[in-house]
């Protein structure tokens, strides 16, 4: 790991990024949304590039990119750097400690709405009823989704993925969710606290899902299901700052982005591979993996509008993000 980027920089960085919660955007970014034209001759302004990243399945695509040289044919050197949520990655972003954050799209828009502008360069993934859901031990007596009213349910990051469709579907099966308590822990936590009781469910999506199954927990629901059924999951994001100062960069980037996400979306179970390379996941437990999934392009305001409609629900956000302003795409080459 990059000394740029330590756990005790992070910390300071998110208790200052608090701080901030309330504003109006503070990044000064002017508007890039869409394509941006290429100055100094269309080379990359900078070439080195710190990311941050959870180390899950659907963020595979970022390794399949610098393992394939995508990164190095475009003139760039991307150093992953591991985080435990986009939540706490982007407050680091915006300090300059990270060029980038693969996380998920709660935390850029509660970003853009909190903190600073930020541009979208990169797809993710977008969920399926099979690669995330809450889990329970044998042992909770929690046997329907009526059960967890009263209960603790442990997420990897409040306000973000896990608790705002969770509570998008409790809501579609009338529980009521605030009669549910969500506490924020590490997805490698989650096994031990189950087993423990310190926590009635858990949520986690792969590799985290078949290790809580492997270990004898049963899966409660699918988070991914009714209107989030299909929801987009993840991408990439810069400051619009960045961009703004470093289009060939973003746009270098984004297009070694979009080649990694075209061969996922052709050959999920490269994943399988590459899991366990970035994470603790054994191969044994990456090829029973439920798989997300992949699409091949750019981002688009279609892909992320319903996650307005969500957090607005949840009450993650006041009022719609304009996601016009937020949406980057490299200019044709």
């Amino acid at each position: 790991m990059s000394p740029r980027f330590t756990l005790r920089r992070l910390g300071a960085v998110v208790a200052a990024a608090a701080l901030t919660l309330g504003l109006a955007a503070c990044s000064g970014g002017t508007d890039t949304g869409g394509s941006t034209a290429p100055a100094n001759g269309g080379a990359p302004e900078v070439t080195d590039l710190a990311v941050g990243h959870v180390p899950v399945a659907d963020q595979a695509a970022l390794f399949q990119a610098v393992n394939q040289g995508y990164f190095t044919d475009e003139g760039l050197n991307v150093t992953p750097q591991t985080a435990q949520g986009g939540a706490a990655a982007v407050p680091a972003m915006v300090a300059g400690d990270l060029d980038a954050v693969f996380g998920t799209y709660p935390s850029f828009l509660l970003a853009q709405q909190n903190v600073a502008e930020l541009k979208i360069v990169s797809l993710g993934v977008a969920g399926s009823e099979n690669f995330a859901g809450v889990f329970v031990s044998p042992q909770s007596g929690i046997t329907t989704i009526q059960d967890l009213a009263g209960k603790k349910l442990a997420v990897n990051t409040l306000n973000n993925t896990g608790d705002l469709t969770v509570k998008s579907v409790l809501k579609e099966n009338n529980v009521d969710p605030a009669q549910v308590e969500f506490l924020e822990m590490p997805f490698p936590d989650m096994a031990a606290a189950l087993e423990r009781g310190n926590v009635d469910a858990a949520w986690a999506v792969e590799p985290f899902q078949t290790a809580l199954l492997e270990a004898g927990n049963t899966k409660l629901f699918s988070n991914f299901s009714g209107r989030t059924a299909t929801i987009p999951l993840a991408g990439i994001a810069m400051t619009a700052d960045f961009v703004d100062q470093n289009p060939n960069t973003a746009a270098a980037f984004a297009r070694a982005m979009e080649k990694a996400n075209a061969d996922l979306a052709a050959n999920p179970d490269i994943a399988r591979e590459l899991t366990p390379t970035y994470s603790q996941t054994s191969t044994e437990v990456a090829n029973k993996m439920q798989l997300p999934t992949w699409k091949a392009g750019y981002p688009a305001v279609q892909d992320i509008e319903l996650w307005n409609e969500v957090m607005v629900d949840g009450g993650a956000l006041t009022e719609p993000i304009d996601l016009e302003k937020m949406i980057f795409t490299p200019p044709a080459q």
